[in-house]
């Protein structure tokens, strides 16, 4: 899937600005013309278009305005030609022009991938969709509890069927929830929820599947009265049965509060679980920790948290994704203060290796990154992607694109690139990337675009 980075101006000026990933490896520029800007995507929020807040945004498609870099057939000019290029693009406009987005995917042998999120109907509802290769729907399901809804993470099992894990609402709060339908034509297998026994919200982290099969999901779960607790859970993919069920639960507060919360997930070729969370230390400080747990379950085999300081910070975990010999791959991000993200290689055993920061992914002229996801290809490199805030300088306007970065897993920079969908206004319309996954084509891509008071689902392609 290997790309060259698209900058976001034509200028050789600009062009200059980008430097390598690592200092070692020089990122190949590629020319283009789309526009962009920075978000993490929070299923909770709906989208104001500002930088790491968490909200859901806004987005424009492709060029075509016979630019360099707007599909002219040259290879390396961000056309979609090279590595880490746009290649392709699907947008999907609800009928009365309410919040669509999607949130995770996961890409099937075939191509064919599975996406999900929400759509606003009366409330926000949960909802699941099947496409072809590229972008075009097969299927597509909404559940809806009568309350607030939203899907938070997909999987296709080994029979080519689909897991998701979200939210419905419940009684007393919001209820976890897994489900499995049929890969073929969406229709339902089974349900589950995980009710909270405490006033308050149960709440959906990831779902990924097993070597053996099996289905893992996380999230977070109410113990009591101010405690919640990461939660992790191995089940069968044929009726949901648990087979184990894991908590970890950080320190209590002086304000007597013990909030955590589960978060990514992926499972490594000899079955080991990584699990990225938060655990909260006061109410101004949020640690980003992974777990490590065997596929048997029971308690954590060793835990990381590797930007602890002392003083005052909300970390994220962003993205988990375990590699080919069960090393892990772990991104946190910083929302207060001074936007910052961190990306990580450890080891199975859980020693840490290189690092990597934001000062090592430029894409000029932007600012306030922020990281959706990792994933590893089956030829051996890491992607990392997110949305990041473009502008024109001077001019007073900014927007959102959606990135990726390709990297080593040695952790040397490959290639870079941003992408915006296209509009016909002055004022660049928003993309945001919510989720991403490998497949055989390249990286899958997945969010929403906010275009004035227009709001789009958008699923792109990455080589």
């Amino acid at each position: 899937m290997r790309s060259c980075t698209e900058p976001t101006t034509l200028t050789a000026a600009l062009a200059a600005l980008l430097i390598p990933l690592m200092p070692i490896t020089q990122i190949t520029a590629c020319g283009g013309d789309d526009d962009g800007g920075s978000e993490i995507a929070n299923p909770d929020t709906t989208g104001d278009g500002d930088p790491g807040d968490g909200d859901p945004g806004d987005g424009d498609p492709g060029d075509g305005d016979g630019d360099p870099g707007d599909g002219d057939g040259d290879p390396g000019d961000g056309d979609g030609d090279g590595p880490c290029a746009s290649s392709w693009e699907q947008t999907q406009m609800k009928v009365n022009g309410q919040i669509h987005a999607a949130f995770a995917v996961d890409v099937a042998p075939n191509g064919e991938f599975v996406a999900a999120g929400r759509i606003d109907n009366a409330n926000f509802d949960a909802w699941i969709g099947k496409f072809s290769a590229d972008g075009e729907p097969l299927w597509s399901e909404v559940v809806d509890s009568g309350g607030v809804d939203f899907a938070s993470g997909v999987v296709f099992d080994d029979a080519g069927d689909v897991i998701v894990v979200g939210s419905l609402q419940g009684v007393s709060g919001k209820d976890l929830w897994v489900e499995k339908r049929s890969g073929a034509d969406g229709s339902l297998a089974w349900t589950l929820t995980e009710v909270s026994n405490f006033a308050g919200d149960n709440e959906p982290g990831d779902v990924a599947l097993a070597p053996d099969g099996t289905i893992v999901v996380s999230g977070s779960v109410r113990m009591g009265d101010q405690d919640s607790d990461i939660w992790v859970r191995k089940l069968a993919s044929a009726d949901g049965s648990p087979s184990w069920t894991a908590t970890f639960s950080g320190n209590v507060d002086m304000s007597g509060f013990s909030i955590d919360r589960g978060a990514s997930l992926s499972v490594a070729p000899n079955g080991s679980i990584y699990v990225g969370g938060e655990v909260g230390v006061d109410f101004q400080t949020r640690e980003a920790v992974l777990l490590a747990y065997g596929p048997d379950g029971g308690s954590e085999q060793w835990q990381l948290s590797p930007h602890v300081t002392g003083g005052s910070h909300l970390h994220q975990s962003v993205g988990v994704a375990a590699g080919p010999d069960s090393e892990v791959y772990f991104a946190v991000y910083q929302s207060s203060g001074l936007w910052r993200f961190w990306v990580h290689r450890a080891s199975a055993a859980g020693e840490l290796g290189w690092e990597l920061t934001e000062e090592d992914f430029v894409y000029a002229p932007t600012k306030s990154w922020g990281v959706a996801g990792l994933a590893v290809s089956d030829d051996g490199l890491l992607t990392i992607g997110g949305s990041l805030r473009n502008e024109e300088t001077g001019q007073g306007i900014d927007w959102s694109e959606v990135w990726i970065a390709n990297i080593s897993l040695a952790g040397e920079g490959q290639c870079i690139g941003a992408h915006t969908w296209k509009n016909a206004h002055i004022i660049p319309a928003s993309t945001f990337n919510y989720g991403l996954a490998e497949g055989p084509n390249g990286t899958v891509v997945v969010g929403e675009i906010r275009d004035g008071p227009e709001n789009y689902l958008w699923l792109g392609g990455f080589l």
